[in-house]
């Protein structure tokens, strides 16, 4: 090459400085840098300044309230940390010059996840956000773009004396010894884990229970359910139906509760119940790990698998009575685990599991069958799967389900059921031909509420790629499309575990995506950090685990302590069922029928009092249809009190006692 100027480059005399245009790039970093130093210096000096002050949290954000003195406090402690920040930074430009800009930059981004410092405590304040909940996910969301970003920045600035031990922090064990612990301890981490939420989860369920928090709509239908399977009835739930028992594949086709009576038959019980769900939901984060490792490094498979264990949207629908569609995600993640790896074995006995658990679950499969082909990842298998998955919905919701009765579900979606038409053929038609219409009833706040809580908390991983999108939104037909039932768009419903297997399948594909482009692992680290984060204040504000103060599973909030009248009122009602024979049948009071439901037949006195043979019934759970039903059980038979304990009465038919018009009295019953 020559070493000739050419004559449209300017020439310097000796010792001169750079020209502008030399500088121009060095002189934009530094900006950039120096605007990054002062962000990050002034929330934090934000954050000290609203810490030492003491204000209530809750008065400063929601009402902007906070003396005039702490005001002007924290302004100017937010302009001089920030001052310092950026002077400092110029003094090191001044002495070294042109060599000062890198380590500047660096120091910049190593920094830049302190800009988040001052909202950080706010997005870990409870009271602030259960009159919020919009304000809040909105910011969260903000929150979490910031912090991909600012966390990707911290990665790639790294010295590498302190990113090697952290992301190799074994290199100094002997090789065999380094390759059991990779190989083994994050599986162990995530068994631990997951063992620990079956454990809490099963523990305050059943606390829960003993509350009375739990109802005849479901746990008793469940329970009753079951106990009819194990005794040659299965499909027979009075506690539904009423006496006639009905047939249950009217409500829901869900044909796998036969492949677990062998574990409630251990046991017959809501109880048992209860403690299955809570240690089947747990264990569910172990084959999401396995098929996370598929994608992506071990520690960020196991970090996926904790944030599913921390996730609101699951702790609501544990403390939801007992629901079967929940159950399945164990086996939505084994089958995506066993597709990831070609054990067809695996997947061949996954499918007919997750069919037979609910109708509505072969909508998901089909869509990841036309995932799976459109991808190219597994087109063979994905076409198979969304034919197969189509056909057995059709058979199943439009055949077996008419075939066993009618039922009222398309009745959620009325807004979109045109006058004079009926049923889900009516939805479908508004959906093609009048979108405009759809659009109108999707865009409501407590939709885009239910979006958010479910991808706000996962950096909407799963919006990274339109295919992934695609894959997290089977929930969207049985939540967001309907219009007339609150509880579909709650995130204390089980009615969110239609989107979880989905959402976090997707996140993990959207990682190992992340993973694979230019700078992969620092782009899946600051994704990772960025959930982590967000995730955990959602789970603090919303979920079961790292507070207990503000926590709603089904329709109120849940305590965590069982005071001691609870706990008498408890025994109480222990004392009164070991007085009624097992094949006798019940009616209870909608809280109480749960107790008594394991048994042939079983009524909640809110629909049918079925001439039971007892009657339990608690003095201040008696409004509307209950009263109306144990009224009408009175006068048809002739029922006496049994035995009496605390707010608690036991009526035998065809028993006399001189209680009787003493209890009717307190009743306040004719």
């Amino acid at each position: 090459m020559s070493s000739e100027r050419t004559l449209a480059e300017p020439q310097a005399p000796h010792g001169a400085p750079p020209s502008l245009a030399r500088l121009g790039p060095s002189l934009a970093h530094l900006g950039q840098s120096l605007a990054l130093l002062g962000i990050s210096g002034a929330s934090v000096g934000l954050l000290g300044a609203f810490l030492t002050a003491s204000v209530p949290a809750p008065l400063f954000v929601q009402r902007n309230l906070a003396p005039v003195v702490t005001r002007s406090t924290m302004m100017v402690a937010a302009m001089g940390v920030a001052s310092l920040f950026v002077l400092a930074a110029l003094a090191g430009v001044a002495w070294r010059r042109e060599r000062a800009l890198a380590p500047v930059r660096r120091a910049a981004d190593l920094l830049s996840p302190l800009s988040l410092a001052f909202v950080l405590p706010l997005l870990f304040d409870e009271r602030i956000w259960q009159s919020e909940v919009l304000v809040y996910l909105v910011l969260l969301v903000a929150v979490g773009v910031g912090a991909e970003l600012t966390f990707r920045r911290m990665f790639a600035a790294l010295p590498e004396a302190l990113a090697h031990p952290l992301t190799d922090p074994l290199a100094a064990l002997p090789a065999t010894t380094r390759a059991a612990v990779v190989r083994w301890a994050p599986l162990g981490v995530v068994v631990l884990a997951a063992a620990a939420y079956a454990a809490y989860f099963s523990h305050y369920t059943l606390l829960n229970h003993r509350r009375l928090q739990t109802s005849g709509f479901d746990l008793g239908i469940y329970d009753n359910l079951m106990f009819n399977a194990i005794h040659g009835r299965p499909f027979r739930a009075t506690v539904l139906f009423g006496p006639d028992g009905g047939n249950n594949l009217a409500s829901h086709a869900e044909f796998a509760l036969i492949f677990f009576t062998p574990i409630y038959a251990l046991r017959p019980g809501a109880e048992t119940l209860l403690v299955f769900q809570s240690v089947i939901l747990g264990f569910a984060a172990v084959p999401l790990y396995l098929f996370a490792k598929t994608q992506v490094p071990r520690l960020a498979a196991v970090v996926v698998a904790l944030g599913y264990l921390m996730y609101a949207p699951l702790h609501g629908p544990n403390f939801y009575d007992f629901h079967w569609l929940p159950l399945a995600i164990f086996f939505h993640f084994w089958l995506y685990y066993g597709t990831a790896t070609e054990r067809w074995r695996l997947v061949a006995v996954m499918l007919p599991i997750l069919y037979l658990i609910r109708e509505d679950i072969a909508v998901g499969l089909a869509l990841l069958g036309t995932v799976l082909l459109l991808s190219g990842a597994r087109p063979k298998f994905g076409a198979l799967l969304a034919v197969t998955s189509t056909a057995w919905f059709g058979i199943d919701k439009f055949v077996i389900m008419p075939w066993a009765g009618k039922w009222w579900f398309s009745d959620m979606y009325k807004d979109l059921i045109a006058e004079g038409e009926r049923g889900y053929g009516s939805v479908v038609r508004t959906m093609v031909i009048n979108p405009t219409y759809l659009l109108s009833t999707l865009l409501k706040e407590d939709k885009v509420k239910y979006v958010l809580h479910l991808f706000a908390p996962l950096v909407f991983l799963p919006a990274r790629r339109p295919l992934l999108l695609f894959l997290a939104c089977p929930g969207f037909f049985f939540t967001l499309l309907t219009t007339g039932y609150a509880p579909t768009l709650s995130i204390g419903f089980q009615y969110t575990t239609h989107s979880i297997p989905y959402v976090f399948g997707a996140s993990v594909l959207a990682l190992g995506v992340l993973s694979r482009m230019d700078g992969g692992t620092v782009r899946r680290r600051g994704a990772l950090a960025a959930m982590s984060l967000v995730l955990l204040s959602h789970s603090f504000v919303f979920g079961a685990v790292l507070q207990h103060r503000t926590f709603v599973g089904g329709f109120g909030r849940v305590q965590f302590h069982m005071t001691a009248e609870e706990t008498q009122r408890y025994q109480d009602l222990v004392a009164l069922r070991a007085l009624v024979p097992r094949e006798a049948s019940v009616s209870a009071s909608e809280n109480e029928i749960a107790h008594f439901s394991a048994r042939k037949n079983a009524y909640t006195l809110r629909d049918h009092h079925g001439d039971a043979d007892y009657i339990v019934v608690r003095r201040t759970n008696l409004a509307g249809n209950t009263r109306k039903n144990l009224e009408d059980a009175l006068q048809r038979n002739p029922y006496g009190v049994l035995a009496s304990r605390g707010e608690f009465y036991l009526f035998k038919k065809g028993h006399a006692s001189p209680e009787t018009a003493a209890a009717k009295a307190a009743l306040g019953v004719r």
